[in-house]
């Protein structure tokens, strides 16, 4: 078993909460323990001003899950592929899969650096791209065309623990502890992202300082590195599997950032799917891959509903383009 990774996990990575009902799930790949041997800062709380002016709070001691993580990104994606390496799968960094052909006993991988690994099985966790599934003839159903702004702040002394979102005329902003640092996203429709000029760092820092409470969060805080943009819409892909090849993670499905389930979406994913490759490929049955095609779209339906009620709450700004789309997206 190989798992082939572009990067070497050395990069800026945008996706920093974690909530506790991930728990579950990392106990079940048998990771808990390490994982909190990471000590990754507790999230303890959110807030978010959305539908109304002041922010509400919702702190997790409070909830049967409890507190859940903020993550340096990159370093969880990277104690996650040490863990498979130390259960024997073979993990190659700074390599992709650049051509793939079917053969009589499953597929040929061409590697960037020309090299050919055999496959029976391919499950594609290449992320939004889904290049792999898209070569083999899905397509990408998106929904819309959210982008994510983001830029790396320095942190105070004594930095607010939890998450904050405040939404505004023209989107919405989100701000979280990233390991040693703090993570501020503005998230709107990219024509809109075009029009406010937020690929400039001094139009973007001026919207920073028009909002009420984000703003606060970061302090005396100072950028820190490059700026990231990155796409943040809904969207699934179309099929998710065949006979020989499964999509997963963001790969099958994207959610919103807004939901706060990408993580966690990707981990019960992943489980599903190697449950179904498991039946195929050690019992010829193909069942498990029907399976994973229903729970895929019974999920993102029940995503969209979930979306189409949150956006439903913010009222603030009826004329604005950005909240007119969102309150008839998933209608």
């Amino acid at each position: 078993m190989a798992l082939i990774e572009s990067t070497a996990y050395d990069r800026p990575r945008v996706g920093e909460a974690l909530p506790a009902l991930a728990r579950g799930l990392l106990e079940q790949l048998g990771v808990l323990q390490a994982f909190e041997d990471e000590r990754h800062r507790p999230a303890p709380s959110a807030a978010a001003s959305w539908g109304h002016p002041l922010p509400r709070e919702n702190h997790f001691i409070y909830t049967t899950h409890g507190a859940g993580w903020h993550l340096d990104r990159a370093r969880f994606d990277a104690f996650l592929a040490r863990e498979a390496r130390a259960r024997g799968v073979e993990v190659r960094t700074r390599e992709r899969v650049c051509a793939a052909s079917r053969s009589e006993d499953g597929w040929r991988l061409r590697l960037l650096g020309g090299e050919e690994l055999g496959a029976r099985f391919v499950v594609d966790a290449s992320g939004r791209s889904a290049a792999f599934a898209r070569g083999a003839g899905a397509r990408r159903l998106a929904f819309d065309s959210l982008v994510a702004h983001a830029r790396f702040f320095t942190l105070d002394r004594e930095p607010e623990p939890g998450t904050l979102i405040e939404a505004f005329a023209e989107g919405w902003w989100y701000t979280a502890l990233a390991g040693e640092r703090r993570v501020v996203m503005c998230l709107t429709d990219a024509d809109i992202a075009r029009r406010l000029g937020l690929g400039d760092e001094k139009r973007w820092l001026g919207l920073l300082s028009e909002t009420s409470w984000i703003q606060r969060s970061v302090g005396r805080g100072v950028t820190q590195g490059p700026a990231l943009t990155r796409a943040a819409n809904s969207s699934r892909l179309e099929p998710v599997c065949a006979a020989d090849w499964l999509a997963a993670g963001d790969a099958a499905s994207t959610y919103d950032p807004l939901s706060s389930q990408g993580i966690v979406k990707s981990l019960r994913n992943g489980i599903f799917a190697s449950y179904a490759v498991a039946d195929c490929l050690l019992k010829s049955d193909a069942s498990g891959l029907a399976r994973y095609e229903k729970l895929a779209r019974r999920e993102f339906a029940a995503y969209a509903r979930a979306h189409a009620r949150y956006y439903a709450e913010e009222r603030r700004w009826p004329e604005s383009d950005f909240w007119h789309r969102r309150h008839r997206l998933f209608a």
